[in-house]
């Protein structure tokens, strides 16, 4: 009876040791909630995430973070597919990510592994840099958590040491019609700053084709409109007649 007891109480302390480190295996700055493991595995199964060795085109930046080892992660939005790329503070491309995800997605370091936040899922899944799923943690609805995304998630600014990563748009009147950015800038201790990756041409050309069609859209929209307007005051003058 009593070996029963010890074993069944032994059973439990390894069950709360091990909740303990699954809860201590990824270090965010979020409240979180343990899943299942078939929350878990669903979850992981649904977005998919592939390692990328090989640096897909550019895009704008969407969402961005800083480690220690000054390693860069950029966030970059898709029509189907979202990508993370990882660049050396000199813009070099090392690794990435591509992966489903139905919202919008924030980007947090945690040592050499990212942690990617899926906003409308509110789900954290920290990713080794071999694409390896290490954890998945629910986030919990708190205010300190909503904090947390305004002032760090959507933060265009990091600093690591003496150095500050800035992202940014060029020309910077871009940053009122649109809500990425095509410029990361790293300005050193000195005050030197180095623009480590622009994509600011296809940004500004895409707005400018994005300008000209809602605005032929409009114009022809305006035209039908005041020319229905003008058929009708015809058609009553008519009947008046």
């Amino acid at each position: 009876m009593k070996r029963g007891c010890f074993v069944l109480l032994l059973i439990f302390a390894l069950t709360l040791f091990t909740n303990g480190m699954r809860a201590e295996a990824m270090h965010t700055g979020f409240q979180t909630d343990l899943l299942s493991e078939e929350k878990q595995n669903r979850f992981i199964s649904n977005i998919d995430i592939k390692l990328l060795d090989k640096e897909p085109s550019k895009k704008t930046i969407q969402c961005f973070d800083v480690n220690n080892d000054h390693l860069i992660a950029i966030g970059h939005d898709g029509t189907e597919r979202k990508a993370i790329c990882v660049y050396s503070d000199d813009g070099i491309f090392q690794y990435g990510y591509t992966f489903n995800c139905s919202g919008s997605f924030g980007v947090e370091w945690d040592g050499e592994n990212l942690n990617i936040y899926f906003v409308r899922s509110d789900v954290i899944v920290s990713v080794a840099p071999n694409g390896e799923v290490l954890d998945v943690l629910e986030v919990q609805n708190t205010i300190d958590n909503n904090s947390y995304v305004n002032h760090f998630m959507h933060s265009t600014k990091r600093t690591v040491g003496e150095t500050e990563y800035v992202i940014d748009n060029y020309p910077r009147i871009l940053n009122l019609v649109t809500a990425s950015y095509s410029q990361l800038i790293v300005k050193d201790e000195n005050g030197i700053e180095t623009t480590v990756y622009d994509v600011g041409s296809m940004q500004l050309f895409n707005v400018i084709v994005t300008a000209v069609v809602v605005g032929a859209f409009t114009a022809m929209a305006v035209f039908v409109i005041v020319f229905q307007i003008k058929n009708i005051k015809r058609n009553g003058s008519n009947m008046e007649n």
